[in-house]
């Protein structure tokens, strides 16, 4: 049983070791990608032995702990659905790619696996390990890394756009913005607690590198998404700050240090809009849609006729938010109301039923429905729900940590990893992605049952 114990510790430390690596990972996929021109990356490899490896995990201590005994049950009726849903878009979709189909659940299944294995680690080994002081110092170095490779990229005139035309955006070595915005946008929250515990005096602000170097690179991005998560991270660590000084309840850390380096971080993020990527492209977009409308009111000469266009509900803040998804939105909608029975149930797999080129909507709980349908949308999002209303009932008890610096900027992660799943997509169906909303949700789950208060 020690022996047993002493591996399973050693394990545990290469899993959040893994945490630190994921823009290393991420930098030599973007090299294979681009440079090589190969499509099976060392991105896909690695995860997806990490996902085999914490499932396996699992496997080998389900007689230790009910959280791994019931981890396991699911993950094998997840994957009795999996085979399922093959099997129907095997039958019904007009076009089967089987490398697409499986690809895409795997990614889909990396979530729930990271989270159970997170969920059973933080609560059967935490006496043992100081895991929430691993998880801060790993999420910390992948915060270094990201930021100092977008800085160098940039600086160095190295770094890949983040779009392709009219818009200006760097996504510095990755390859996908969206992606890397993504999970920046949840660590920005994380870095930012971490800063704040971390800081006694003004001698120690290079405690707040990281929180810099993050929200540089999610303004440099050029993305809404990255944008809003800089100013609302900032806006809603200043508030709990200043509630926490109200309140006078004991925190590590000077908070009135903090505090003021917050809202100067938050005076310079105003200060800079104007000149920011992201403000220059919403100017831009908002001139495209404009123009665009101009020319569909235009009249077409009498000779030359003119097919009319299925009316949609779309709009200028729709097409400004989301950025035309709701077009591919509205027709996953027809492929599933024309689709049988069967498909409605379980599914229509990778994209839908497409019969030219396969796209998805990009928001990721439309994609995760449609693609799985009813039994597996629900299935999916089983264990989240189940923590996460935990959690919920846990807080309500006492409501008023919610508001201080812990509670909010943990919640504000896992808020935006949400969100940005819906308006952007590339949270659940991107394992990069992913693992960030995975972790941070299994160690406040854990935090929240074994804390009253912080």
């Amino acid at each position: 049983m020690f022996k047993s114990l002493q591996t399973n510790e050693k394990l545990i430390l290469v899993f959040f070791y893994f945490i630190a690596l994921q823009p290393l990972i991420d930098v030599l996929t973007t090299f294979m990608i681009v440079q090589l021109e190969m499509s099976a990356t060392i991105g896909v490899l690695v995860r997806v032995l990490f996902m085999g490896i914490s499932a396996l995990f699992l496997l080998i201590n389900w007689k230790t702990s009910r959280i791994a005994k019931f981890s396991v049950i699911y993950l094998i009726a997840w994957g009795i659905f999996l085979i399922l849903n093959i099997g129907i878009s095997y039958m019904y979709k007009p076009v089967f790619i089987a490398g697409e189909e499986i690809k895409y659940l795997v990614k889909l299944s990396y979530f729930n696996v990271i989270l159970l294995n997170f969920v059973f680690i933080f609560r059967y080994f935490s006496k043992n390990l100081q895991l929430s002081k691993l998880l801060f110092q790993n999420i910390m170095v992948a915060a270094l890394i990201y930021g100092l490779i977008m800085l160098i990229s940039i600086s160095t005139g190295t770094a890949l756009n983040s779009y392709g035309w009219h818009k200006i955006g760097f996504s510095g070595w990755f390859f996908a913005g969206n992606e890397l915005g993504a999970s920046l946008s949840m660590i920005l929250p994380i870095v930012l607690y971490i800063a704040i515990t971390k800081t006694e005096s003004f001698k120690q602000v290079y405690y707040w590198l990281p929180v810099v170097l993050v929200s540089f690179s999610l303004i440099m991005i050029g993305t809404k998404v990255g944008f809003g998560a800089v100013a609302g991270t900032l806006l809603v660590g200043l508030v709990s700050l200043l509630i926490a000084l109200v309140s006078k309840k004991e925190h590590r850390g000077n908070l009135k240090v903090s505090a003021i380096i917050t809202l100067i971080l938050l005076a310079i993020v105003g200060a800079t809009t104007p000149i920011s990527p992201v403000y220059q492209n919403t100017y831009t977009h908002v001139y495209l849609i404009m123009e665009e409308e101009k020319q569909q009111n235009e009249e077409p000469p009498e000779d030359e006729a003119v097919e009319e266009e299925p009316e949609t509900d779309t709009s200028r803040l729709n097409n400004l938010i989301l950025s035309n998804r709701d077009l591919f939105l509205v027709q996953q909608r027809e492929y599933y109301s024309e689709a049988p029975l069967a498909q409605k149930i379980a599914g229509m797999g990778y994209a839908g039923n497409f019969e030219e080129a396969p796209k998805m909507i990009e928001m990721d709980y439309s994609d995760v429905f449609y693609s799985t349908g009813i039994i597996g949308t629900l299935l999916y999002f089983l264990p989240f729900l189940y923590f996460a209303i935990s959690a919920i009932r846990r807080l309500l008890k006492n409501v008023k940590s919610i508001f201080l610096p812990h509670h909010a900027m943990f919640i504000s992660s896992i808020v935006l990893g949400l969100g940005i799943a819906h308006f952007a997509g590339h949270v659940f169906t991107a394992p990069g992605v992913s693992i960030f909303l995975a972790i941070i949700t299994a160690y406040f789950y854990h935090y929240v049952k074994e804390n009253e208060f912080v």
